[in-house]
């Protein structure tokens, strides 16, 4: 089983929005423009990112065999003791709104799968209000941008956490994990830990580190 590996700085600069002091995990390397044989990962991603549109055909049960290999792969990577200690995971929304027939709960499932059996808390607490084109697709926000979009669910706020951890299958610029992260600090400005668990990044070989954002728009 591959192990959780740190964002450093070394690969820090193929994520531009993140800075020096968030603590990002990751656990794969994906990489785009490439089909389902480039690897076990970009199949594994694929896969895991069917839209809900296809549930019905032949290729859908796919998916569902993604989400319990992608929480099993994250569950054996992580340390016992830590998951017994109760962090609070938090799936970072898709680009659709949960009125939207495209919503995706993809992340929650993987959440459930991720944690279940321990004492780690899974809570839904990012709400997106507005439904956006899907950034893998072209369409991209700023962190401060994406953030308008966002706001908690006032239920889910009584207990206060012990620690956030931001969870999404994909690390590509750090800017939902930004846009996140502020939302949660706006609640709790006195600071709870927030970290980031991601399933993979993204790997670009093909461009420099230096032209990322004018890449990715």
């Amino acid at each position: 089983m591959p192990m959780l590996l740190q964002i450093d700085d070394l690969t820090r600069p193929n994520h531009p929005y993140l800075q020096a002091q968030d603590e990002c995990h990751y656990l794969l390397e994906y990489t785009p423009k490439q089909g389902y044989n480039f690897s076990a990962t970009n199949q594994l991603i694929l896969n895991l990112k069917k839209s809900p549109d296809r549930q019905g055909k032949s290729d859908y049960h796919y998916k569902a065999e993604a989400i319990l290999q992608a929480g099993d792969m994250l569950r054996s990577s992580l340390n016992e003791e830590w998951l017994a200690s109760g962090p609070t995971f938090v799936p970072i929304p898709c680009s659709k709104s949960k009125t939207h027939l495209l919503y995706d709960d993809r992340m929650i499932r993987v959440l459930r799968r991720l944690t279940r059996g321990s004492a780690a808390d899974v809570r839904e607490l990012i709400v997106q209000t507005e439904d956006l084109e899907c950034f893998h697709e072209g369409y991209r926000l700023r962190p401060d941008q994406l953030a308008r979009y966002y706001e908690l669910d006032t239920e889910l706020l009584e207990d206060s956490p012990r620690e956030v951890v931001l969870f999404d299958d994909m690390l590509t610029t750090g800017c939902h994990f930004k846009a996140a992260q502020s939302a949660i600090l706006q609640h709790w400005p006195d600071g709870v830990p927030i970290a980031g668990i991601f399933l993979a990044r993204v790997v670009r070989p093909e461009v420099s580190t230096e032209n990322l954002l004018d890449f990715f728009g």
